[in-house]
C-alpha cells in the first residue's frame, strides 16, 4: 500500500507551470489500442466492452508535437489496453520520442506478451511498467527470467505491480443525483490529484475513463466523447484553453457514470465479455464506497489499496 495525502477539496490545479510550459504531476497517457486479451470485470478502461482500436504513429506524432508546444510531462505512459497487441508498437514509441513531449517514456502492460517483445522496443523504452493479476501471476513468473533479463540488457527499469482487487470504476445506469455526481467530481483522484491526463485521436481529455464511458453505454443515452475533452491544437490560447479546461469545477459528462475513486472494492476476477455490461448495470448509489468518499471529502490520508508493489531480485540488480 502507499500513501496517499489528498490536498484541499478545492484545490484543482492538477498541473504545475514549469519552464512556460504546462507540467502534470507526474506523467500523462496515450492510449493507442482499446482492446485487451484479458477480460478484468472492473477494467477502468472498459476494455472488455469497448471495440477494437490500433492508433496511428502519424496521427500520435501530430497530436504530441502540437501539445509539445504548451504541455510537456516528465513521463508519458503508452498504455491500452494492452498496448503490446498493437502491430506497430515501435513506430508509436520512436512517435512519442520524436515529439519530446516528455523525459521518459513507459510501457504499461499486462505482461502475458512481454518475453515475446522485440529488442527494438525494448531499445526505445526507460521503463515497463507491469500490471499483475492473480489469474497471470503464475503465467508471468515463469516468463520473469527472459523480462529480466531484457531489463538488464536495454537498461530499462521494470516497475511491478500487483492487483488483487480493483474498486468498481463504472455505473452503465448513472445516477440523476447531481450533488452526489459534484461529489464524486470533486474527490476525483486521477482529475484533481494524479492528474491521469490522456490524449487520445487528436484530443485531450482530464482522465481516460471519460474517453471510454460513451462508448459502453446504451445507443438511447451515448454521446460524443470529445464534449468530455478539448481538441488539440497549435493555436496562441490554446496553453489558456488547457488551463482552464483543467481546473474548471463542472463534472464531466462522464461523472455520472463513473465512481472516481470511490467506487466499493472487489476481488479482481475476470469475466466473459458477453457478461461485462450487464454486470456493471447497477445504479451509482448502489456502488459508492461512502466511507471513502467522506475521507476524502475531509482530506484524510488515504491509501491506494489496490496498487502493491513487488519487486524482484536479479544478479544484484534490484528491479521495482
Amino acid at each position: 500500500m502507499r500513501p496517499l495525502r489528498t490536498k484541499s477539496p478545492d484545490d484543482w490545479r492538477c498541473f504545475s507551470v514549469v519552464d512556460g510550459k504546462i507540467a502534470p504531476p507526474s506523467i500523462c497517457e496515450i492510449n493507442i489500442v482499446d482492446h485487451c486479451n484479458l477480460r478484468c470485470t472492473d477494467c477502468d478502461h472498459a476494455a472488455p466492452a469497448v471495440a477494437p482500436r490500433i492508433a496511428k504513429s502519424d496521427i500520435v506524432l501530430r497530436d504530441l508535437l502540437l501539445l509539445s508546444k504548451s504541455y510537456k510531462a516528465e513521463s508519458l505512459k503508452i498504455i491500452g489496453g494492452e498496448p503490446l497487441l498493437h502491430p506497430d508498437l515501435p513506430s508509436i514509441v520512436h512517435a512519442v520520442r520524436e515529439s519530446g513531449i516528455c523525459n521518459h517514456v513507459v510501457l504499461v502492460t499486462n505482461g502475458t506478451l512481454l518475453h515475446h517483445m522485440d529488442g527494438d522496443i525494448w531499445d526505445a523504452l526507460d521503463e515497463v511498467e507491469l500490471s499483475v493479476y492473480p489469474e497471470t501471476r503464475k503465467l508471468l513468473d515463469m516468463n520473469m527470467s527472459t523480462i529480466l533479463q531484457n531489463t538488464e540488457k536495454y537498461k530499462v527499469r521494470l516497475s511491478r505491480y500487483l492487483y488483487e482487487y480493483f474498486r468498481v470504476a463504472f455505473s452503465l445506469v448513472g445516477t440523476s443525483d447531481m450533488s452526489l455526481t459534484r461529489r464524486i467530481y470533486k474527490t476525483c483522484l486521477r482529475a484533481r490529484i494524479w492528474g491521469c491526463q490522456s490524449i487520445y485521436e487528436g484530443y485531450f481529455f482530464k482522465c481516460p475513463q471519460c474517453i471510454y464511458i460513451p462508448q459502453i453505454l446504451k445507443q438511447s443515452i451515448a454521446y460524443d466523447y470529445k464534449k468530455d475533452g478539448i481538441r488539440i491544437t497549435g493555436d496562441f490560447n490554446f496553453q489558456d484553453t488547457l488551463k482552464n479546461y483543467l481546473m474548471s469545477p463542472e463534472p464531466l459528462n462522464a461523472c455520472r457514470y463513473c465512481l472516481g475513486g470511490i467506487g466499493r472494492i472487489r476481488a479482481n476476477t475476470m469475466t466473459k465479455t458477453s457478461e461485462w455490461t450487464s454486470i456493471h448495470y447497477v445504479p451509482t448509489e448502489q456502488l459508492v464506497d461512502y466511507d471513502k468518499l467522506r475521507s476524502l471529502e475531509n482530506s484524510e490520508t488515504m491509501y491506494d489499496m489496490s496498487k502493491v508493489r513487488v519487486q524482484y531480485e536479479d544478479a544484484g540488480r534490484r528491479c521495482h
